[in-house]
């Protein structure tokens, strides 16, 4: 009766040359066993198991590399990825580029994970302050975490523990239809 576990996740990036979603995503494929169902420059797909399930969980992170166009099923998701490239100087305009399409086009009941990415200790062209005061305007509920990318492990436990929060946040249309027929189904969260 019970069926495969999905995860659908939509990530932004503000450095979609270097460091792109996919990327990060391919740092936590190499530390767990993994089926790669499809890969393409914006978009992953695999099948893995998970701390938290007993059974494969598939899972699909797509990125937004246009932010001139709306995407379908761009609010059938169980939370939203935000990589905020600290060490770029046109971050901090990227990342209000972002939050703005996202106001537009997003489900913002569903959490946003803003993981702000350094390297060793270079210099950070946008910081903490810069990013939650943004989020803050926004009202939206969200997360930030700093992540060195040096530190493989580091990373990969954090993209796990998201994965393992959105197994417990279902994509609301696949769970329980809403009451009035209406659009609002994902209201239930939080």
């Amino acid at each position: 009766m019970s069926q495969d576990q999905k995860i659908q996740i939509v990530a932004f990036s503000t450095n979609d040359t270097e460091n792109s979603p996919n990327e990060i995503i391919n740092i936590f494929l190499e530390n767990y066993k993994h089926n790669i169902l499809k890969k393409t420059r914006h978009a992953i797909a695999f099948s893995i198991n998970l701390a938290n399930s007993q059974k494969p969980t598939k899972i699909m992170v797509c990125s937004v590399l246009n932010l001139t166009r709306e995407y379908t099923g761009i609010t059938d998701v169980n939370c939203y990825i935000l990589f905020v490239d600290l060490l770029k100087e046109d971050s901090k305009e990227k990342f209000e580029s972002i939050i703005n399409y996202a106001k537009d086009y997003c489900e913002l009941t569903k959490k946003i994970y803003v993981l702000g990415m350094i390297n060793q200790e270079e210099t950070k062209q946008i910081n903490k302050g810069d990013i939650t005061k943004v989020m803050d305007e926004a009202q939206v509920t969200y997360e930030y975490k700093e992540i060195d990318l040096s530190k493989k492990k580091e990373v990969s436990d954090i993209i796990s523990d998201i994965f393992i929060y959105s197994t417990k946040h279902p994509i609301s249309g696949d769970i329980t239809p809403d009451k009035e027929g209406g659009k609002d189904g994902s209201c239930e969260i939080f």
